[in-house]
């Protein structure tokens, strides 16, 4: 793996696919193996669907962490990957 990309979000549903759609268009451009980690840090929208569907259609790309509530970006980086 040469890249891991971590994503800490709250309430980022509708510019999730665009994000992941942009990421995805660079790695695939520069030949690197990657994987995209987006931690759910308590959204309440729909940002967990989002990052369901998004993990479906590319379960080799894609992982999903969800928090039950809003701990802060430190915290949503720090607890998604200690």
């Amino acid at each position: 793996m040469d890249i891991s990309v971590v994503i800490p979000l709250y309430n980022e549903a509708e510019s999730l696919p665009e994000l992941h759609a942009w990421i995805k268009r660079v790695m695939d451009e520069h030949g690197y193996s990657y994987e995209i980690y987006f931690v759910n840090d308590g959204s309440t929208d729909d940002s967990w669907k989002v990052i369901e569907s998004l993990k479906a259609s590319h379960p080799d790309i894609v992982q999903g962490i969800k928090f039950r509530r809003n701990y802060g970006k430190s915290a949503a980086l720090y607890h998604g990957f200690a």
